[in-house]
């Protein structure tokens, strides 16, 4: 199965139009939107609910109702014709096995776009993305990434 990754230098910096653009043009593709929990405080200060407290290292969500949300990340993977949306949110520990147990959810796809940027940690896709914009700092994880992408994009 074919991988493409779309990291970005910060949150809001434009990963998700890019991964909505790219499934438009990819037919019988499926995405995987993938949060890793913060400890603390929020980074982008905003009360999405991703960061919620969570016992267990990683939760996929797969309930289509949460998944559709109007304006959330993943109902705009399914209204650019993802033909499979999942959501992992995990604890940095629970990463690697996270990835693992939800890739393997995925079924009958003709590849995978990825929206996260720790991923690049523990797999090699066949395309990696990273989106900036001119003056964009970049977060630890994006820095690492950096590193391991093919293509940069400037937004």
């Amino acid at each position: 199965m074919k991988i493409i990754t779309v990291s970005g230098a910060h949150s809001g910096v434009g990963k998700t139009r890019v991964v909505e653009g790219l499934l438009k043009g990819l037919k019988g593709w499926s995405a995987l939107k993938v949060t890793v929990l913060h400890n603390g405080a929020c980074p982008t200060h905003r009360d999405c609910g991703a960061c919620d407290a969570m016992e267990s290292k990683f939760s996929i969500v797969d309930d289509e109702a949460r998944l559709g949300e109007f304006g959330k990340d993943t109902g705009r993977f399914k209204a650019a014709g993802a033909k499979n949306v999942l959501w992992l949110r995990a604890r940095s520990d629970g990463l690697r096995a996270g990835l693992k147990k939800a890739m393997s959810g995925f079924k009958d796809t003709n590849g995978i776009v990825i929206e996260g940027t720790s991923v690049l940690r523990h797999i090699k896709p066949d395309l990696a993305i990273l989106v900036k914009n001119r003056n964009s700092n970049l977060k630890p994880s994006a820095k690492e990434a950096l590193k391991k992408v093919d293509l940069v994009l400037t937004i």
